[in-house]
């Protein structure tokens, strides 16, 4: 007679809520709050940040076992949940306070840039560029709502692979430190 699994506990609506919360907050300050959103420079470090932390503490607080594939679609919920709060937030600071997340960190990008510029000659025409991409993001935006509804899919659908890994590298992590002891 095979020897029988054992019955994995699932997770409640009440843990998959908190990880999709969980993770859309941590998602939120990674793309809105100044200097904080020098993390997603770096491979959007922020994105995935935020699906290693909503599972993590998803798994610690409801104490269940899931697998790098509940992991990774638990993780990409919130990574599409993220991506268009993000957006309506992103929008809202436009409209009504004129401020774009994130243009405090292209100007330290830009400063550190044109150091190195001065040191280095050769990269002057980059150097340049990225002066010009500088003077866009900081131009006055306006958006129609098909244009944000546009903006809310496309970060959804790019944020949630990533916060996805992230959830799948969170169980990695957790099943490595239980085989450990």
């Amino acid at each position: 007679m095979p020897a029988e699994k054992p019955v994995q506990p699932l997770l409640p609506v009440e843990g998959i809520l908190y990880a999709v919360l969980l993770g859309t907050a941590v998602i939120l300050l990674t793309t809105t709050v100044p200097y904080l959103t020098l993390l997603n420079v770096f491979l959007f470090a922020g994105i995935f940040l935020a699906g290693v932390v909503a599972l993590h503490q998803t798994i610690m607080r409801f104490q269940v076992t899931l697998t790098f594939r509940q992991a990774f679609v638990l993780g990409c919920l919130a990574g599409f949940a993220g991506g268009v709060v993000s957006e309506v937030v992103t929008f809202f600071l436009m409209t009504s306070l004129h401020y774009r997340p994130g243009t405090e960190s292209l100007a330290l990008i830009v400063n550190w840039a044109l150091e190195m510029a001065r040191k280095q000659p050769e990269l002057q025409e980059q150097v340049q560029a990225l002066v010009a991409a500088e003077k866009m993001a900081l131009a006055p935006v306006t958006l129609t709502f098909t244009e944000l509804l546009m903006n809310m899919a496309f970060s959804g659908i790019f944020y949630a692979p990533i916060a996805g890994l992230g959830g799948a590298y969170a169980v990695r992590r957790l099943k490595r430190q239980a085989a450990r002891g």
